[in-house]
């Protein structure tokens, strides 16, 4: 039963998630000039983490019916009849509202709506749009977008220029990440009524638009430098994971067979962590 309930909240993507918020904590700190404590980062970490898995379960719960349908998701917890669905949906909720109160308590106002916006945008629109729009790949890059408010929220108020950035760069990573995943699973998903935008407007259009998404990346990485936020270690390991990522769309996108998807995809999930390791070790003391 806690295998199911490990699955059902998803823990697997939990630690880029936290990656993601920690960044941006940190960089806040360094910003304001205030001092770091252990506790206020364990705090901001175990309760985005609570609210990020509960917006997982409540997920699985909404898609229970497509994913009783496609292999890749048939064994989840709700489809294989380990959870109910009524339990899943009472967990989530409940685990989502924990999350929340917890921020709002013990951290401040603006970091739980922050949290609440990147939730309720997963559960109740990206995920009912998928079977229904072609929008669902914009609007499901928005919850991960707001990942670098929690963090920075969670130090101070107002905004700045750099969380922005990552905020657009997550977004923007995003995209073609999605359509990856959709051209992998193609049959499963349409066996499920996906409505994503390879699937409406064709595989064409898809490629295409992964391609022009991952090369708008290019002047926006230089946006750190040109502002003094980032010297020449952030400057160099940028340019190099990006002419990689070009590399890897323009062979996804000449070859379009699994193997090029299968490597893009991989090279996509190291390529923000990476890229905002190198931008910390240009500017952030620990």
């Amino acid at each position: 039963m806690l295998k199911a309930y490990i699955q059902l909240f998803r823990l697997k993507p939990i630690p880029m998630i936290m990656l993601m918020v920690v960044f941006a904590h940190m960089y806040a700190l360094n910003e304001t000039g205030l001092s770091f404590e252990w506790s206020s980062l364990i705090i901001l970490v175990f309760t985005t983490g609570l609210a990020n898995a509960a917006t997982f379960a409540l997920n699985q719960y909404y898609e229970r019916h497509g994913d009783a349908k496609m292999q890749r998701t048939q064994d989840r917890p709700i489809p294989a009849g380990k959870i109910t669905p009524r339990t899943a949906l009472i967990a989530g909720l409940g685990v989502f509202a924990l999350g929340l109160a917890l921020q709002y308590f013990l951290i401040n106002e603006a970091t739980a709506m922050a949290t609440f916006l990147c939730g309720g945008l997963y559960v109740w629109s990206y995920t009912p749009l998928k079977s229904r729009s072609s929008m669902s790949t914009l609007i499901g890059s928005l919850p991960g977008a707001l990942l670098p408010f929690i963090g920075w929220y969670s130090v101070t108020q107002g905004l700045d220029l750099m969380i922005m950035w990552m905020s657009l760069m997550i977004f923007l990573w995003q995209i073609p990440h999605t359509f990856v995943i959709c051209f992998r699973y193609k049959d499963q998903y349409l066996a499920a009524g996906g409505k994503q935008l390879p699937f409406v407007a064709g595989e064409a259009v898809s490629f295409r638009q992964s391609v022009w998404y991952t090369l708008i990346n290019i002047p926006l990485i230089f946006v750190p430098f040109m502002f003094g936020v980032s010297g020449e270690i952030y400057l160099s390991i940028a340019t190099l994971l990006t002419m990689g990522a070009i590399v890897m769309v323009t062979r996804f996108y000449n070859q379009r067979e699994l193997d090029s998807a299968k490597q893009f995809f991989r090279y996509m999930l190291i390529y923000l962590p990476v890229l905002f390791v190198s931008m910390a070790s240009d500017r952030i003391s620990f």
